[in-house]
Order: structure tokens, then C-alpha cells, then sequence
């Protein structure tokens, strides 16, 4: 599919395993975003059961096999085994020119209409960056030693689960040629968030402009700007409050995805333990027939 271009769409990655969480996310995309076009990214060959859905959430599904598999080798080389996450890294050779990326550990709660003026002065950009605490998810203390990377490229540490950027800025033949390199930082990585170090290497070595919306509310901020910038909420973080599918966080910012990176893995995958359970049981549970009408 990715050989014919369109201007803007969305790529998320799945397989049978997370079918249910796959489900709440296109249920709660398609109630906000109705006709923008949607990808899914195999993650693993397993996926019938989320090819089954693709005519009731109008979505297509990347299919250049080959592709895939040149990201599934990078992952061998990083943890000796294949890592179907790498792939997220095809939606640089897809069809669409700007693109977002979610993982389908989230709730969409808004439109992503917003989202797209920001590419005009940032190749890459993802929801969170620059926090302390979430630095550990990407380099260990170790990286500071090695004098590579500068302390700006270190602690963006973003958080890889929410991406937006355009084709081709990080082509595949140029991720190959950085692999070597990056595996010199292999024991500096927490690998245990998979390729989110290595895709984090790749966007500060790129040599294009990166940032993240958390980011960008600051300099606006900082300026005395308004802007309609909306956020990101963890899962894993308290104080948030759900009424009918809505949520409010308690720093009153205004949120546009709920995610549950990690946490809904918490109780051997449990989800009716997960936090803020009644939100995604919320989206889980709609009606796909009782979505919007979705355009062809």
C-alpha cells in the first residue's frame, strides 16, 4: 500500500494478541476522527483477527512484507530475537506524507486536526520530552560517560508511543547505516522499552528539528503565547476523573490521548485492573455500528 501517496493519515501497530485493546482505540479514533485515513503496521504475521475489522473501521494495512523484515533483522541485532515494535519505523516508507503514530495502548479523546501546523517547524515531534523521570525509559546513567551524545540529544528521552512526522526523513536505508553506531550505545539503552531508544538515537542524530508538544506549550508559554495545543495523559498517574467517555486531568491541561504504556501489562495483562478502567471499558464497549457514519 505504500506506494500510492496521500497527504495525511495515521498509523498504529497490531496483532491478535492485543485485540482487545486494538479495538477500544479504533472504536474511541473513529468516534473523533472520522474519515482520516488509518494504517495499521502488522506486527506480527498473527493478525487476522484485526484484518477482520478493517471494512468496519475503514482502515488499510501495510503490506510490503520485505519491508518489515529488514526492521525485524535490527531488532535481532539489538536483543538477539525479533521485536515486532521495530516496525513502526515502515511508516516512513508508507503512503501518507505526514503521518502520526499511535500505539494501540491508547484512547483517543479529540480530534487530531490540531496536530498538523506543528510540522512546519519540526520534523519530528511526539507528545512528551525533556522530563526527568522519564529519561530511565530510554538511557540508563551510563550514557553520560560515553561523551557521543550531548546532553540536549540525551535527556529529550521522549516517549515513542505518539509520533508525528513526515515520509521519508528517516529512510531505511539510512536507519541501516546507523545501526552499527547505535549498537556501540547497546548497554546503555533500557532495552526493556524495546526500540524506544533506538527510534529516540535515531531522531537527535537525524539533523532535522525535533521537539514535542509538551515542549512547544513551554516556549509558547514562556512568551506569554496561547496556543490549541492538547496532551497526553499516563495511565500509570493519578487524579484524573472520567465521565461518559470524557476525561480531565488533574492539571486541568487539556488532554487528547490517555495511554497505558506498561501499566496494562501489570497483573499478568489483566484489564479489568487496569487504572482508569471504566474509560477504555468505555470505548471497548461502543457499538462500532453506533460510530459516526465513516466515509469511504
Amino acid at each position: 500500500m505504500h506506494n500510492t501517496s496521500i497527504h495525511k493519515g495515521v498509523y498504529f501497530m497490531s496483532n491478535n494478541k492485543v485485540l482487545e485493546f486494538t479495538t477500544a482505540f479504533l472504536n474511541s479514533f473513529r468516534v473523533h476522527n472520522i474519515s482520516l485515513p488509518l494504517c495499521m503496521i502488522p506486527y506480527s504475521e498473527d493478525f487476522d483477527q484485526i484484518e477482520s475489522l478493517k471494512e468496519i473501521y475503514n482502515f488499510s494495512i501495510f503490506t510490503d512484507l520485505s519491508l518489515l523484515k529488514v526492521f525485524d533483522d535490527i531488532s535481532i541485532k539489538f536483543h538477539g530475537n525479533i521485536v515486532g515494535s521495530y516496525r513502526r519505523m515502515a511508516a516512513w516508507e508508507g503512503s501518507f506524507e505526514q503521518f502520526i503514530y499511535i500505539d494501540i495502548d491508547t484512547i483517543v479523546l479529540e480530534n487530531l486536526s490540531f496536530v498538523w501546523k506543528n510540522l512546519s517547524h519540526c520534523k519530528f515531534f511526539t507528545s512528551h520530552s525533556n522530563l526527568p523521570q522519564i529519561r530511565k525509559w530510554v538511557w540508563k546513567d551510563s550514557i553520560y560517560k560515553k561523551n557521543k551524545l550531548n546532553r540536549s540529544q540525551i535527556e529529550y528521552s521522549a516517549n515513542c508511543g505518539f509520533i508525528v512526522s513526515t515520509k521519508k526523513i528517516l529512510p531505511t536505508e539510512w536507519i541501516i547505516s546507523r545501526v552499527d553506531e547505535a549498537l556501540e550505545f547497546k548497554d546503555d539503552m533500557e532495552l526493556f522499552c524495546m526500540e524506544q531508544p533506538f527510534l529516540n538515537y535515531l531522531i537527535v542524530t537525524s539533523g532535522y528539528n525535533y521537539g514535542s508538544l509538551l515542549q512547544f506549550h513551554k516556549w509558547n508559554s514562556s512568551k506569554g503565547l496561547q496556543t490549541d495545543l492538547k496532551f497526553e495523559f499516563w495511565a500509570g498517574l493519578s487524579g484524573g476523573k472520567i465521565k461518559k467517555g470524557k476525561f480531565k486531568a488533574p492539571n486541568q491541561l487539556p488532554i487528547f490521548l490517555v495511554h497505558w504504556a506498561g501499566v496494562w501489562r501489570e497483573n499478568n495483562g489483566d484489564l479489568s485492573k487496569i487504572p482508569y478502567q471504566k474509560l477504555w471499558e468505555y470505548y471497548r464497549n461502543l457499538d462500532p455500528l453506533s460510530l459516526p457514519r465513516l466515509e469511504g
